[in-house]
């Protein structure tokens, strides 16, 4: 109980600076980010924690049907925001006609080297994808560059959304496509409901963390319809999509949320003893309630579809 005592003090004001800076799912990393717990959220080991257990967990079900979403629009040239290591990025690649350009983009350069290094192959005679840092609310693109732009997951950490949303309309066609995604309320997510049980009952005097604030905090379809228009988009549907997560054991489904995701800057100045008790409350609940093998969890989002 010592370290979580002492890191009391910090966590408080350690969320506020993550709420401050959180954004596309990462945090801002460029020069104008000078606070180091942000700037470790995604540093060292996290990148690959997300590519390794995060990804089959709850992105690339939603990744795939993304890329259905777009591939059938046949578009010509598309702009992904929030890349992240690049899950979406590896199916639109594949899926895409040949004859379409993609630049993949996201505001963390750490996150971005992963999906970089991994590859996102083309068909044989396509263009190589082009990876790019970008901000979301300042995007380094012309006026009218894109008939689709695609965002799995960002939209919930934009500092200010209508902002971003008045950016993908400046950078889309007349008449282009705005495909993006938000989670659901944490109680319709078993793993980060279970993560969230874990916390409170290891940190009961903590405040709500940045899984339920923030990732799972933007989840009203009337508000997110309402920050779309206000940045001048036409709203087509909001689609609730429930699908299916997995992963090898229990254990490493715990261990995904508190290692690769902004929750760990959340964690990291309580030290390594406080998050391993959360990781092994969590595999606790897991295991009760879905078994100790490999496990399918309940995940559920919304799936937005916008036009200019």
């Amino acid at each position: 109980m010592g370290s979580v005592g002492k890191g009391r003090g910090t966590l408080p004001r350690a969320l506020d600076r993550i709420a401050q800076a959180a954004y596309n799912g990462r945090q801002r990393m460029g020069a104008d980010m000078a606070d180091d717990a942000a700037a470790k959220l995604f540093r060292g080991g996290v990148p690959d924690a997300y590519e390794q257990l995060m990804v089959p967990l709850m992105f690339q079900p939603y990744a795939d049907d993304m890329v259905s979403r777009a591939a059938a629009r046949s578009p010509s040239a598309v702009l992904e925001l929030a890349a992240g290591t690049g899950v979406v990025t590896r199916g639109l690649a594949a899926a895409l006609p040949r004859e379409t350009t993609l630049v993949a983009t996201d505001l963390n350069p750490g996150m971005l080297a992963v999906a970089e290094a991994r590859g996102a192959p083309r068909p044989a005679g396509a263009q190589d994808v082009t990876w790019q840092t970008a901000d979301a609310q300042a995007l380094p693109f012309d006026d009218d560059s894109f008939d689709l732009v695609v965002c799995q997951f960002g939209v919930m950490f934009f500092p200010d959304r209508p902002a971003a949303h008045a950016q993908v309309r400046r950078v889309l066609r007349p008449g282009g496509t705005y495909l993006f995604s938000a989670w659901d309320s944490i109680e319709t997510n078993a793993v980060a409901l279970a993560v969230d049980e874990a916390y409170r009952r290891v940190l009961p005097d903590a405040p709500p963390n940045v899984i339920t604030r923030v990732a799972h905090g933007y989840h009203d379809p009337v508000a997110i319809r309402k920050d779309a228009e206000a940045g001048g988009l036409v709203v087509q549907a909001i689609d609730a999509v429930d699908l299916v997560g997995a992963a090898e054991s229990a254990a490493a489904a715990a261990a995904a949320i508190p290692r690769g995701s902004p929750m760990r800057a959340e964690l990291e100045p309580l030290g390594e003893e406080t998050l391993a008790r959360i990781e092994a409350v969590t595999a606790d609940l897991l295991a009760q309630r879905f078994g100790t093998g490999p496990i399918r969890t309940p995940i559920r989002a919304f799936v937005v579809t916008a036009r200019r």
